[in-house]
């Protein structure tokens, strides 16, 4: 088990540390994974359910591109930096609240109605309750 637990550790790190830019004040680029992330306001400010955080990405228009999605675990784990502490978050990103942000994962044992989140002031994953109201942070894919 511990073997298993190095080795998850070791993949999120490798998969961590990407390569961003300031593509806008609204828009963080990351040309390792060719990721846009939303950097505005919003991101700090306004918590909102599971289902409330997916319809907000899905309307979601920054600088004219839609398509933005709520991040998977793996995506919204790129922008965590192990390195740091409160905030847990790469330089790079402006508006920041070292608290608990959704990601797309649902925890899928049983009738669960829980999903994942990552909380920005250590980078840790917790298991919620989706009625519960955390921060969003939009993801586009290109």
């Amino acid at each position: 088990m511990k073997k298993l637990i190095v080795l998850c550790c070791t993949l999120f790190t490798i998969y961590a540390n990407g390569d961003f830019i300031n593509k806008s004040k609204s828009i963080i680029q990351d040309n390792k994974r060719n990721f846009l992330w939303q950097d505005t306001k919003e991101v700090k400010t306004i918590k909102r359910d599971f289902t409330e955080a997916v319809s907000y990405c899905k309307d979601l228009e920054l600088d004219g591109i839609k398509g933005w999605e709520l991040p998977n675990l793996k995506q919204l784990f790129t922008i965590v930096n192990t390195k740091k502490y409160n905030p847990a978050i790469y330089e790079e990103f402006k508006n920041i609240n070292p608290d608990t942000y959704w990601t797309s994962k649902l925890f899928s044992r049983g009738a669960s109605n829980d999903a994942y989140t990552i909380t920005f002031k250590t980078g840790s994953l917790y298991r919620r309750n989706m009625n519960d109201k955390f921060f969003v942070r939009c993801i586009k894919t290109k």
